[in-house]
């Protein structure tokens, strides 16, 4: 039996999972392989954004640009309870672990949507693992739970100290910077409802960005059906975490369960994604179904 914080944070994190496969299944059911190319190039931008954040991050705290920054320093988010892992080695130049359990891949499964899943898989990870340490590491995700037939997500990450140019090495390793003193990074856990509504945020508008790109007649129409959809699913979730837990399905609860904030004017990050009318769009074909069908003010 999970807290009701650590509940929060299964909720968050499960919305976060089927966003991602309502939206790409929409584009991909519509456009057929070229929906797939564009999922394929929007996970990639959202992925390399995610990477530079988290660099950005780092370098602001002093921290090194390396493995073990990347995967044991301040997260973005919080834990998710029902994650197994097994850890095999981590250190500053590559981490090896096994993924024995992701309820990202069971909520994928469970929506018929394991294709996705691994198209997430394939690009994400890569993509963002590779940005945050200036294009120089080597991703190989050789299994993964996305994949039939795979039991376990089989992920090795390397930042090789020979591949890191000279000019880097100060910043990545600390052996080449003779006056560099660790920074005390110890703090409060990443907070999930911040942290969520940033991913969903910015998977919507990298795949609203690349529709625009690829298909700007159809762009419009295809995200606001694929909004409708992702409206409708959630409508549905939130009655039924409500029910179960035997809670009002007011505005506080579904900012507690639900990863965008419930007034989106409230929400700072669109002062940085603030192109093609995107929050616009989300508030007219998400926010406003949303609201309506929950009774929501």
């Amino acid at each position: 039996m999970h807290s009701p914080e650590k509940l929060e944070i299964i909720h968050l994190q499960d919305s976060y999972t089927i966003m991602y496969a309502l939206l790409s299944r929409s584009i991909m059911d519509e456009l057929g392989e070229e929906g797939e190319t564009i999922v394929r190039e929007a996970t990639r931008r959202y992925g390399k954004d995610r990477g530079r954040k988290r660099r950005k991050k780092h370098l602001d705290l002093n921290v090194k640009i390396n493995m073990n920054s990347l995967f044991a320093v301040c997260s973005d988010l919080p834990s998710d309870p029902r994650f197994r892992r097994d850890r095999l080695l981590l250190t500053e130049e590559e981490r090896n672990s096994h993924t024995l359990i992701c309820p990202m891949a069971q909520v994928w499964e469970e929506y018929g949507a394991k294709k996705i899943g691994r198209i997430y898989c394939e690009e994400f990870h890569r993509a963002c693992y590779q940005e945050y340490a200036y294009g120089l590491t080597q991703v190989n995700l050789a299994r993964t739970l996305t994949e039939d037939g795979d039991d376990y997500c089989d992920f090795h990450v390397v930042l090789r100290k020979a591949n890191v140019p000279t000019e880097l090495k100060p910043q990545c390793f600390s052996e080449y910077d003779p006056d560099y003193k660790k920074p005390d990074v110890s703090g409060s856990p990443a907070d999930g409802k911040s942290g969520f509504s940033s991913l969903c945020n910015r998977v919507y508008y990298y795949m609203l960005e690349v529709l625009l790109e690829q298909c700007p007649e159809q762009a419009i129409g295809i995200m606001t059906d694929a909004l409708h959809i992702w409206a409708q699913d959630t409508a549905e979730r939130l009655r039924q975490q409500a029910k179960e837990l035997s809670q009002p399905l007011d505005i506080s609860f579904a900012d507690r369960h639900f990863p965008l904030y419930m007034n989106i004017d409230e929400d700072s990050l669109w002062l940085e994604y603030s192109n093609y009318g995107a929050k616009e769009l989300l508030k007219q074909e998400f926010y406003n179904p949303l609201f309506e069908k929950l009774n929501l003010k």
